[in-house]
């Protein structure tokens, strides 16, 4: 199962790009282990058991230390909210050396499910199981999702164990195997198909944790393509995965190389005919992340085989096989190499006291250089300074889009969090965005305005058969996408700002309707379908 299988994502947070189609980027669920022992940890790896009910590629893993707690496990923050309401149940593949209980969470704030255990208990050892949680006992929006995949209180193990878990997803049908209504996470990225040159050639790709979260690159994770002395001058993948370039003429990769030698994109049996281009950037750094780009601009139509060279050197004169790392596929219609976005986050503290001598700190679920939840002082790169001494602390940060808890902090150590009502902050990030807070005070003091923001209405909702669309500012377009991140639908609004839409071919559910100005600001608002 996959969350996009063949399908594009269409990203409208994506900095630096106005509108953009997302291949694939290689990402997946932020994990973060917890009370897991000294060698406790989470990754993404390659399926150890491609049998029975999963034979995925790739899984999630997590290290469970001997000397951890009865509760040790994960927790992470989804990127689109589970509506508890209408999707109860709770479906996860989990492949355990053991039979001991599992218990699965959802958390925000207010109200907590508790631990909830699976309806169906384990039964086998070494093998891949479906569990499904009943979740009723929580309604509404959830964000965070934690997952104890060994609750054994006592804790008696002498060693490590390793535990494997795939398939997250969401639905109403208690029935394992039952079709997902919105997948959280099941670790799977597009095919990738190695080009290689013989038998001698022992070239490969992995997927890894990025070696250097840096520059315009600051993903999680990333592909590593091991080229072999021996190989070809094409080596790279080539992958089924079709694409359409009417409307999306530039092809971005990241790449990270440690020699210069051109990089090559291709696209294969479209009715406009195949073209291999080098990117319009050429390279001219190693040992650092550039987003190359291809311009397929004298192309339309649909493709359906891409082609990635990042090494295309002939003849090939290795003499040693190199490391080479690439992420982020992605079509738009931006001829320009992605620039990095940033975070600027400011908290005042006027009013709060004497502030002399005193360090501020931010602590919170960014990953990075940025930790996760690192203890306020242990962390330089997580203080917050006031330069100009107007009592107002900030700090900036480059992360990738996404939804990230935080607080602030008062001195070194847990001891003095800010005491905001809420407990942590939450901030959906994308792009480059200044935002300022107050402590102890609830919400953002300060954003910047969206032009979009008052100027759109969309009714009936729920809607049956006819949505409409009324704008007092000009909208360049607007697009539908499903909970599964599907595209359904792409229009264009009449100069009038008044546009009637079919949806008499949706399916039930909750659905995403996002609006792109005419200065490449976006809005989404949520659309149900009854």
């Amino acid at each position: 199962m996959r969350k996009f299988t063949l399908l594009f994502v269409l990203v409208f947070t994506f900095a630096g790009f106005s509108v953009a189609q997302v291949i694939e980027n290689f990402e997946s669920l932020k994990m973060n282990a917890f009370d897991a022992g000294a060698n406790g940890s989470v990754s993404v790896v390659a399926n150890p058991d491609q049998t029975g009910i999963n034979t995925s590629y790739y899984v999630g893993k997590m290290v469970r230390g001997f000397d951890g707690q009865p509760w040790a496990g994960w927790y992470a923050t989804l990127s689109t909210p589970v509506d508890v309401t209408a999707n109860k149940y709770v479906h996860i593949k989990i492949w355990k050396p053991r039979i001991s209980p599992i218990v699965f969470k959802y958390e925000r704030s207010d109200l907590n499910s508790g631990d909830v255990n699976p309806m169906n208990p384990q039964t086998l050892v070494g093998q891949w199981e479906e569990f499904v949680f009943d979740m009723s006992v929580v309604s509404g929006d959830y964000v965070k999702i934690v997952l104890i995949p060994d609750f054994e209180n006592p804790l008696l193990l002498t060693e490590d164990i390793e535990i494997y878990f795939d398939d997250l997803y969401v639905n109403n049908d208690p029935t394992p195997g039952s079709a997902p209504v919105q997948v959280m996470e099941d670790f799977e990225h597009i095919p990738l198909n190695i080009m290689t040159g013989g038998p001698e050639d022992l070239s490969y790709f992995e997927m890894v944790p990025n070696p250097d979260k840096s520059g315009v690159n600051l993903s999680d994770f990333v592909i590593k393509f091991h080229r072999d002395k021996d190989g070809v001058s094409w080596g790279g993948f080539y992958s089924g995965t079709q694409i359409d370039v009417t409307d999306y003429k530039y092809m971005h990769v990241k790449a990270w190389k440690p020699r210069i030698s051109p990089v090559k994109f291709k696209i294969e049996a479209g009715a406009a005919g195949t073209k291999e281009v080098a990117s319009t950037n050429p390279q001219t750094e190693t040992n650092v992340w550039v987003d190359y780009v291809f311009d397929f601009s004298d192309k339309t139509g649909t493709y359906p085989t891409i082609v990635f060279m990042p090494d295309f050197e002939d003849p090939l004169t290795l003499t040693e096989d190199i490391e080479i790392y690439f992420d982020d596929i992605i079509l738009s219609n931006d001829p320009n190499p992605f620039q990095p976005p940033s975070l600027t986050i400011n908290v005042d503290m006027t009013g709060t006291g004497d502030m002399t001598g005193v360090p501020m700190f931010i602590a919170g679920a960014f990953g990075g250089d940025y930790g996760t939840w690192n203890e306020p002082g242990t962390n330089p790169n997580n203080e917050m300074t006031d330069t100009d001494g107007d009592g107002i602390y900030s700090i900036t940060m480059y992360l990738p889009d996404g939804l990230y808890a935080f607080k602030f902090f008062k001195g070194t150590g847990w001891g003095n969090g800010d005491p905001a009502p809420g407990g942590d902050r939450t901030l959906q990030y994308s792009g480059t965005r200044n935002v300022t807070y107050k402590w102890g005070v609830d919400g953002l003091l300060s954003i910047p305005q969206n032009p979009l923001a008052g100027q759109i209405k969309m009714y009936p909702n729920p809607v049956s058969d006819e949505l409409v669309i009324s704008t007092s500012v000009r909208v360049k377009e607007v697009t539908i996408t499903s909970m599964l991140g599907q595209l359904v639908g792409t229009y264009q609004l009449n100069n009038n700002g008044r546009t009637t839409i079919s949806t008499s071919g949706l399916t039930t559910g909750m659905y995403f309707v996002a609006f792109t100005g005419e200065d490449g600001s976006r809005q989404i608002q949520k659309l149900i379908k009854r």
